[in-house]
């Protein structure tokens, strides 16, 4: 094969990659969206009024509308995007019904459709084709329907989204009818409670109360997106890796797949993001100091991206010089740091003297202290941020640490989830939140429960070089073909020799009569059974079976079920071909 040949196939291969991933991209980006609009509204109104908008493009319908179930077997337009429908009532048929049990369903040509024979001639030839998927939840069944003068124009890639939208508008009908219960015992709570302290106590723990669920339960939308874009983004991620340890690339496509990786990792943040909005998630800790957190924080980019041309504003810090320490994830006490002070930056931005002061100290509390969380009794490492800003309206005090909940414009400042991780950041560190606001300005302090021994450095990267294998047997376990796929490449370029499974089973009756050197084991399986259980019937067998565990979640009770069993180094989906070389070597060193 020539040059020029070769050259056009690896453009052809770079064209279709960008398309990949444009389609990719569209997905995360529709789910995300409808994610927002979610969490953002208040009632069933605003959330089809607005999915209309936010799935108008990525379906490309002409008209949509949403129907609901009536008690005398028929269903009834609720809410609509286009005017000709509203007021229309529909007898469910095969297709409805179909729909209603949770399968989306593309109509080539409504005209062989029994529920659209009863609709007018002017109707059916505005819905020639259609799609249709439930929203609802188990006593208001209901179904959206999109639709469009052309036959055959949903394609079959539309069901898969369909199917995402669907399980998110559900879980969010759920949550608005559980919400609105907790509404009604609140009045009655507040109708019965005579006494005015008495009512102020029982206000206040329903308050924390309310804000501790609804903080889980949006935790758990947002973990449930996160796994499906972390798989996503896994070959966004993981095959540039791959392409740019060709030596022989040209420089033009070298630079294109480090755009294409570099924007995956941007965008592997932001899930992360998403992941600690999700609680009980389990964080790896180590002694470390406020500090080196700060002084790592000032030193590093992101700061000096934040506070360049930022004329007229100043940073202050005060730091302990006796501090104690904290056990803690380095990474996000980092990560709290830099989204306290983005928004300390945007409260002062366009002030003249405007100030952000950032402060560690050890702090003794000796009873209760009442403040926007009560701090129970104890010794405490405090970090401080504060600014002379405005302040924070009362109005916005019960509501900034929800996911989403945010002043700034969508797209434009961060990705509405800074104070969320924040909030989930202390609690996972089993600290408390301090909030102090006013003309004068906002301070946030944070206590961390203080810890004994001295922190230590973080040992040097090892080279991926010395990540290489000696074609020891690898087999990678996945129900998702492409993360099968990606991981056995992966492993194939750093040496190794590799076998795969498709569900735990399969990896199970491969091991009774052949060996593997390591498995690959990923925890979230379905159908079948999960990680752990696949780990499980291992050992049975295979005692001290060496294993990696992957997952698009954080870590959690299957995890550290499977490690405690003997399972080794957990990674998290979308890896790096550094991130899988080192764990796969240290577990077979060890």
């Amino acid at each position: 094969m020539s040059v020029t040949e070769e050259l056009r196939e690896t453009l052809l291969d770079l064209e279709e990659a960008r398309k990949l991933e444009a389609q990719q991209r569209q997905v995360a980006e529709v789910l995300v969206a409808g994610l927002q609009v979610l969490v953002s509204a208040r009632d069933s109104d605003q959330i089809f009024s607005r999915l209309f908008e936010v799935l108008r493009e990525p379906i490309d319908y002409r008209a949509a509308f949403v129907l609901a179930d009536c008690e005398d077997g028929f269903m009834a337009t609720i809410a609509v995007s286009d005017k000709r429908f509203d007021n229309t009532t529909w007898k469910p048929g095969a297709v409805f019904q179909r729909a209603l049990k949770g399968t989306p369903v593309t109509i080539f040509d409504t005209a062989g459709v029994e529920e659209w024979r009863d609709q007018s001639e002017l109707l059916r030839k505005e819905a020639r084709s259609a799609l249709i998927f439930s929203l609802g939840t188990d006593k208001r069944p209901a179904l959206f329907v999109c639709t469009h003068p052309e036959r055959a124009h949903f394609p079959l890639r539309n069901i898969e989204l369909a199917r995402r939208i669907s399980s998110l508008v559900s879980q969010a009908m759920s949550k608005l009818e559980a919400d609105q219960r907790v509404a009604a015992i609140e009045d009655r709570l507040e109708t019965e409670v005579l006494l005015a302290d008495l009512n102020r106590k029982i206000n206040e723990s329903e308050k924390k109360l309310a804000r501790a669920r609804k903080q889980e339960a949006l935790g758990l939308l947002a973990g449930s997106v996160a796994h499906d874009l972390n798989n996503i983004l896994s070959g966004i991620v993981s095959y540039p890796d791959l392409l740019l340890m060709d030596q022989n690339l040209p420089e033009n496509h070298r630079q294109i797949l480090e755009t294409i990786r570099v924007s995956g990792l941007r965008a592997a943040a932001v899930i992360q993001d998403l992941l600690t909005v999700t609680r009980g998630i389990t964080v790896t800790m180590k002694e470390v100091q406020l500090n080196t957190v700060v002084k790592r924080f000032l030193a590093g980019p992101e700061y000096m991206d934040m506070i360049k041309d930022q004329d007229g504003i100043y940073v202050h810090t005060n730091l302990s010089d006796s501090l104690m320490n904290i056990k803690a994830s380095l990474i996000h006490v980092e990560k709290t740091l830099l989204n306290l002070f983005s928004n300390a930056l945007d409260a002062i931005k366009g002030k003249d003297g405007g100030v952000i002061s950032i402060t560690t100290e050890n702090r003794y509390v000796d009873s209760p202290l009442k403040g926007y969380e009560n701090v129970v009794a104890g010794e405490y490492a405090v970090l401080s941020v504060s600014d002379n800003g405005p302040g924070i309206s009362e109005e916005d005090m019960d509501r900034i640490f929800e996911p989403f909940y945010a002043k700034k414009s969508l797209g434009r400042s961060g990705t509405g989830l800074g104070l969320t991780v924040v909030w989930n950041t202390m609690h996972d560190h089993k600290g408390y939140i301090d909030l102090q606001t006013g003309d004068e300005g906002t301070l946030f302090s944070l206590y961390f429960p203080v810890a004994g021994e001295i922190a230590r450095d973080d040992a040097e990267r090892i080279p991926l070089e010395q990540c290489r294998g000696q074609g020891q047997k690898i087999l990678v376990v996945d129900d998702n073909e492409d993360q099968r796929l990606i991981a056995c490449t992966m492993l194939e370029n750093l040496d190794y020799e590799t076998v795969s499974a498709a569900s735990g089973e399969e990896a199970v009756k491969y091991l009774k009569t052949n060996e593997a050197d390591l498995v690959v084991l990923d925890m979230i399986m379905s159908p079948g059974i999960n990680g752990r259980e696949t780990y499980e019937r291992i050992i049975q067998f295979r005692p001290g079976q060496k294993a990696v565990i992957v997952s698009g979640y954080s870590m959690n009770d299957d995890v550290r079920s499977a490690q405690q069993l003997g399972a080794g180094t957990f990674i998290s989906k979308p890896y790096s071909l550094y991130d899988l070389g080192i764990a796969v070597k240290r577990e077979l060193a060890g």
